[in-house]
């Protein structure tokens, strides 16, 4: 494959990555419900609702920011896509940092088993902080 055949994939694949997001998105979205369904016996209408909204709404951001866009220029360059990199390799590893203490404290404690409640706590406020630190990191 030469340098033209590059330049003209990475263009397509620029324009539709968004999308296969967002198709990816909505199969995620049906296949939870679909697995709601197949283990409680009651199909989460409101699953696919949400996530036909949401697939809705990004496609119609993706179509404004693509027809707002008139030049060639990248939207990350190397740097960018590095520091964004090492922020996740940090965030990650904090998370775990994180995890691994807390599980040692309830050990210490005498807890013989953890609520999963805290466990969907750490698991929210890491995809909530490395999602906002990602877009700050990219920003900047």
């Amino acid at each position: 494959m030469n340098s033209k055949d590059k330049k003209a994939w990475g263009k397509a694949l620029e324009k539709w990555t968004p999308y296969f997001v967002i198709i990816g998105t909505l199969i995620g979205a049906g296949l939870g419900a679909l697995l709601v369904y197949l283990f409680q016996g009651e199909f989460p209408y409101e699953v696919l609702a949400g996530g036909l909204a949401a697939a809705i709404i990004l496609t119609i951001i993706q179509l404004v920011k693509q027809k707002r866009k008139k030049d060639n220029m990248p939207e990350a360059d190397e740097r960018v896509i590095h520091n964004v990199s090492r922020f996740f390799a940090y965030a990650s590893h904090i998370a775990l940092a994180v995890l691994f203490l807390g599980i040692a404290v309830f050990t210490l404690l005498g807890y013989e088993s953890i609520p999963i409640l805290y466990l969907w706590i750490l698991f929210f406020a890491y995809i909530w902080i490395a999602g906002i630190g990602g877009i700050v990191t990219k920003r900047r």
